[in-house]
């Protein structure tokens, strides 16, 4: 047990973890400021746990799933958490909403045949794009009026994942890069707890996108995920 860990023990804190697979040390230095600044809900403590060399993103993911912490926030190196507040709303909708295993900050209501989320109906949710040196404001238009905390969702983007549920991530399917977040989506509402991407007024992040991809790997695990899931 570390220092911290038995302080955490003595003032009765509950953890929250932020985990991240690290490859980008300038990105991922600017996510720590970022994590560093926001506020702390009382009665709680903040942490990062990252990982380096992972072989993909699930089991990499799946070095944190036995730690001690009330609740697990999984992002991307290159994910800026930019509203301050956003641990206090975040564990408020936990508190609030106790079917509640995983919250996202996009997603589609009604995950499409092929597996793809955002070719989806119903979007859900908000998020700053950084794209090629411009800004771009992604809003989802399903559900952000309406009066309710969160719209329920069938999978999120990988992004942010907050968790208060451990459950393992399928390394076995997904050894790669893609696919791992609508797969943990799936596995969550199968241990019978509800996704959910909350309606915001203003976004939580800006999310710098890179412009390396490979289609004919994201064409593997898509594959994948549609025979394991969508079948």
């Amino acid at each position: 047990m570390t220092a911290a860990e038995r302080i955490e023990n003595i003032m009765g804190l509950q953890r929250i973890l932020f985990v991240i697979c690290v490859n980008n040390d300038t990105l991922y230095e600017q996510t720590k400021r970022q994590v560093a600044n926001l506020i702390v809900p009382p009665g709680h403590s903040v942490e990062i746990y990252e990982i380096r060399n992972a072989d993909s993103m699930a089991s990499g993911y799946n070095y944190a799933v036995h730690m001690d912490a009330a609740f697990k926030i999984y992002i991307h190196q290159d994910t800026f958490l930019i509203h301050r507040g956003m641990l206090v709303d975040l564990i408020q909708l936990f508190h609030h909403h106790p079917e509640l295993g995983m919250v996202g900050l996009a997603g589609c209501v009604d995950m499409p045949a092929n597996g793809i989320w955002w070719e989806g109906t119903k979007l859900a949710g908000q998020v700053i794009e950084h794209r090629q040196d411009t800004y771009q404001l992604l809003r989802f238009d399903h559900g952000w009026h309406e009066s309710a905390d969160y719209i329920a969702v069938q999978a999120i983007d990988g992004l942010f994942m907050a968790t208060k549920v451990d459950i393992p991530w399928r390394a076995d399917l997904f050894n790669g890069f893609h696919f791992y977040d609508s797969s943990h989506s799936m596995e969550i509402q199968r241990a019978g707890y509800v996704v959910g991407v909350p309606v915001l007024q203003s976004p939580w992040c800006i999310h710098y996108n890179g412009d390396d991809f490979d289609q004919v790997t994201y064409e593997q695990y898509r594959t994948i995920f549609v025979q394991h899931y969508m079948s």
